[in-house]
């Protein structure tokens, strides 16, 4: 039983801990740039009215959510688990 402790009490301590990038690709910044440049464009808002929320990153890629100056809801941009940016669109 002693030896299950320190691996449960990781497992416990990880779950905790919220998802990163995968190292060696798209820095968190680098992607909310790369979101806020995108979703600027196609709400023709200036980038002064636009800005990033922090990313959530998940197995399969990454949600950032994005503020627009003048809209109510966020809009949302999805990324691959690399950082490539696979779309954006308005939140509801």
């Amino acid at each position: 039983m002693k030896a299950f402790f320190p691996f449960a009490a990781m497992a416990i301590l990880t779950a905790c801990t919220p998802p990163q990038p995968p190292s060696g690709v798209i820095s968190e910044a680098d992607l909310q740039a790369s979101c806020e440049a995108l979703v600027a464009a196609e709400s023709g808002v200036r980038a002064s009215g636009i800005s990033a929320r922090p990313t959530q990153f998940e197995a399969t890629g990454s949600i950032t959510l994005v503020d627009v100056q003048g809209v109510s809801a966020p809009w949302l941009c999805l990324a691959d688990v690399t950082g490539v940016v696979t779309g954006v669109e308005p939140g509801a």
